[in-house]
């Protein structure tokens, strides 16, 4: 199994192998031995695709010496459908975001009747019952799709409108996880604030659904989500992070430009002033917060002055961390054929100086931490240094420290004593 993209694909990767595991498949050790290959794969931007083009040609090739069946499946499977299929004889079975849960008979069909199998046609989302094969951590999707229609973005295309999963399916998933000793969950979905579940009395809105899980969560000590839009994060969401603990203090806010007139060109749905605004709002509410952030550079109409504006948003914001990446053009969505497109050498300087700004910031927001005592999950041990442990804080970033590998998997208190590229240092408490 091999994963592309965000984390909802992880998430799906997992259901799909626990599909295949109930189907008498057992993963393989590498693709050398492996008689299933599956790709999952995500179309957000040309160069992800032409990543997953670059294995398809690898197991092209492999499929010269040995027999296996090749699955297309993900985001990039439903924008293609049938196409990718005619472009990649290798492939045995394609299957579209929609049908996932179709995967496993698509698989049987096509080894059994020696057929190559198109299962790209669905029209609505499923959410799997269950997510996640082993470990601490896990991801539970809890909506799909989005409503946004971003002008650069393929997902309503690919990923459909917005659907919110049925709470008791959640609240399922997340006691089935605790038995089993997860300690952090990440709540999933494009657009995680817009969740919302019609109920016998009213409404069950995102704030409350939070409320309900952590009333749920024992020894879930960590609760996270994942993404949210400026345009939906809410004041009452604030208030319940205020009054609940176990919801680590740390959200992802995709800025995306700080131009106000190139956000009314993508379709954000907000002005720059507003989310600063919101930015004010989330720090006044959670002092220890950590923010992080999407940035999108040269889009179509990009002035020089419109990206000194996303250069002064970032440095008033102070994100702790940034993805940062170039326009690139995607077919099918309204900016595809927009005009004034910044050249690439243009694009390729101001991502540049959107880095070396983010690097700054981010190191002097980290330096702030330094001598701080704080809590972090222990996820393994070094490959460097078999003596030493490898965790996260709750603001998702590294931190290494002596420690025996039985702490694994265990909460650990330590003190920050320095901190070298992105990883902390640090003595246990």
């Amino acid at each position: 199994m091999e994963t592309y993209g965000c984390q909802m694909n992880k998430a799906e990767s997992e259901s799909i192998l626990m599909s295949l595991t109930a189907d008498g498949w057992t993963e393989g050790e590498s693709e050398a031995d492996a008689d299933l290959v599956i790709l999952n794969t995500c179309s957000v931007r040309e160069t992800a695709e032409e990543r997953i083009r670059g294995r398809l040609g690898h197991y092209r090739h492999a499929k010269k010496s040995r027999r296996f069946t090749l699955v297309l499946t993900g985001c990039m499977a439903e924008r293609l459908k049938e196409r990718v299929i005619d472009e990649h004889p290798e492939i045995d079975v394609v299957v579209g975001t929609f049908n996932k849960k179709d995967l496993v008979g698509a698989v049987r069909k096509a080894r059994t009747g020696k057929t190559r199998v198109v299962s790209a046609l669905g029209t609505s989302y499923e959410f799997a019952e269950s997510h996640s094969t082993s470990g601490i951590k896990a991801f539970v999707p809890i909506m799909h799709g989005c409503n946004n229609w971003c002008t650069y973005c393929v997902v309503p295309s690919v990923r459909g409108p917005e659907v919110s999963r049925a709470p008791d399916g959640i609240f399922s998933e997340i006691r089935s996880l605790e038995g089993r000793g997860v300690r952090e969950v990440t709540l999933l979905g494009q657009n995680v604030n817009s969740y919302l579940w019609r109920t016998s009395t009213g409404f069950l809105s995102f704030p409350e659904l939070l409320k309900r899980v952590a009333e749920l969560t024992l020894s879930i000590r960590w609760l996270r989500f994942l993404t949210s839009h400026p345009k939906d994060l809410s004041d009452e969401l604030l208030d319940v992070m205020v009054r609940t603990p176990v919801l680590c203090r740390h959200i992802h806010l995709p800025l995306q430009s700080g131009s106000t007139h190139i956000l009314g060109l993508m379709n954000r749905g907000y002005t720059s002033e507003q989310y600063l605004a919101l930015v004010r709002r989330i720090r006044a509410a959670l002092s220890a917060v950590s923010l992080t952030t999407d940035i999108l550079i040269g889009f179509p109409g990009e002035s020089e002055e419109d990206f000194m504006q996303t250069l002064e948003v970032m440095r008033e914001a102070r994100f702790d961390d940034a993805f940062t990446y170039h326009y690139n053009p995607r077919e099918g969505t309204r900016a595809f054929t927009m005009p004034d497109a910044v050249a690439g050498d243009v694009q390729r300087r101001r991502l540049d100086k959107v880095i070396e700004t983010q690097r700054a910031i981010g190191q002097g927001r980290a330096a702030e931490r330094i001598g701080n005592e704080v809590d972090v999950l222990v996820e393994g041990v070094s490959k460097k240094d078999p003596g030493e442990l490898l965790a996260r804080t709750e603001w998702d970033a590294m931190v290494v420290f002596p420690g025996h590998r039985s702490r694994v998997g265990e909460f650990q208190r330590v003190r920050l004593v320095s901190i070298s590229g992105s990883t902390f240092r640090a003595r246990s408490l």
